[in-house]
């Protein structure tokens, strides 16, 4: 039996057979990251709340006045991220952050036993979610396990290690 275009048939075959192939690693391996992928690309956007007012009413009501002489007063009312104390409490969960990756790459943990570990931590620091601390704990934490190299977080895990226990 003579195949009238071989080379066709053949990158048919290669082409479903690589993508079958991709497909059972990508779901055994890789699903976590799939899932907080996908999740994040099909969440509706949230809307925010700024000074009190939901986002939907801010363009049915007049800008806010600006009153001069008491401008010195506003900019004296810093948001709360921007405290002294937080700024201590995300250095303080730096430096215990620091040393427990580095004793659980000594120890040889898990990935899945890392994120707990981390979680547990963050436990006690969940007045920084949602502050742009939360950013910077994120890079340090990549940082950190980059540094030792025996367990890399993707995205979606650094966004799991920020879920409550």
């Amino acid at each position: 039996m003579i195949i009238e275009h071989p080379w066709k048939s053949y990158a048919t075959v290669a082409g479903l057979s690589t993508a079958i192939y991709y497909a059972v690693i990508g779901w055994q391996y890789y699903l976590p990251e799939i899932k907080s992928w996908l999740g994040q690309r099909h969440k509706p956007v949230q809307l925010r709340e700024i000074n009190g007012q939901s986002s939907d009413t801010l363009g049915e009501t007049e800008p806010p006045e600006i009153d001069e002489n008491n401008l010195v007063d506003d900019l004296s009312e810093a948001p709360a991220w921007q405290s002294e104390e937080m700024f201590e409490t995300a250095e303080k969960l730096s430096t215990h952050l620091i040393s427990e990756i580095e004793e659980a790459h000594s120890k040889e943990y898990s990935k899945p036993d890392l994120i707990l570990m981390m979680q547990m931590i963050l436990k006690n620091y969940s007045v920084l979610i949602g502050t742009p601390f939360q950013k910077v704990i994120n890079n340090r934490i990549e940082a950190e396990c980059a540094k030792y190299g025996s367990i890399h977080l993707s995205e979606g895990d650094i966004i799991e290690v920020w879920r409550m226990v």
